[in-house]
């Protein structure tokens, strides 16, 4: 089990933002966002969700206004650290992190 306490809380629960419509992955529930060492872990405690939201909404209104991108991820209680998604391109024989 990885040691939090000198974790740092996430403004807003924000886990990612999208490059393009001003959407964001922002965990919701009984859940804290904390960055450490420059990661991202999620400590759920109870019923919690990843919600594909516009953050400005959130943010500034507390509405979760729901991108229709896709639907909730449910989490259960314990410990995750978030690790971003890549994607190789095999003409150009690199690694790329994928874009949202």
């Amino acid at each position: 089990m990885i040691d939090l306490s000198n974790a740092q809380k996430v403004k807003n629960n924000i886990i990612a933002r999208g490059e393009v419509s001003g959407h964001s992955h922002i965990a919701v529930g009984d859940v804290e966002v904390l960055e450490l060492d420059g990661e991202i872990y999620l400590d759920v405690k109870g019923e919690a969700a990843i919600k594909h939201l516009l953050e400005e909404a959130f943010v500034k209104e507390g509405k979760e206004v729901w991108t229709g991108e896709h639907a909730d991820i449910k989490i259960e209680p314990g410990v995750y650290k978030y690790v971003p998604q890549m994607e190789y391109d095999v003409l150009g024989d690199f690694e790329r992190r994928v874009l949202d």
